[in-house]
C-alpha cells in the first residue's frame, strides 16, 4: 500500500466510519479489495469506449489514444532484448492513469442501500 496523503485520508476516513458503525453495531462487515493491480487489468478499448460517452472534445480523446497507443513490454537479459509485445490491457499509474482507471471502473456501483458508500 502507498504511503500518500491520499491512502492516508482514506485509511482515516475508513477507520471513523467503522469507529461509528461500532458504536450502534455488535459487529460490520467490511470487503476489502486490493487494487494494487488494478491498472494492469484496464482493456484500452473498453476505456475508449467508456470516454466516448463522456462528450469530451475530441482532441482531449486523441490525445488519451496517443498516450494507450504503442504501449509494450520488452525484458532484458545478459545485455539482450527478447522481442517487443505489444499490451493493449495495462497503463502506467501515471497522473492520467488514475483517472482513466476512474472513468474505467465508473459504473460500479452498491449492491444494497445498507452498505456504506465512502464517496
Amino acid at each position: 500500500m502507498s504511503n500518500s496523503p491520499a491512502t492516508a485520508a482514506l485509511g482515516l476516513h475508513f477507520m471513523h466510519s467503522v469507529s461509528k458503525l461500532l458504536e450502534q453495531n455488535a459487529y460490520i462487515r467490511c470487503l476489502m479489495i486490493d487494487f494494487s493491480k488494478a491498472f494492469d487489468s484496464v482493456d484500452h478499448v473498453v476505456l475508449l469506449s467508456k470516454l466516448a460517452q463522456l462528450n469530451l472534445p475530441s482532441f482531449v480523446i486523441n490525445s488519451i489514444c496517443s498516450f494507450l497507443a504503442g504501449r509494450g513490454q520488452q525484458c532484458k537479459v545478459n545485455g539482450k532484448f527478447s522481442t517487443f509485445a505489444n499490451v493493449g490491457r495495462s497503463m502506467n499509474e501515471s497522473g492520467i492513469g488514475s483517472a482513466l482507471y476512474v472513468v474505467m471502473e465508473s459504473e460500479l456501483r452498491a449492491l444494497s442501500q445498507l452498505n456504506n458508500k465512502f464517496c
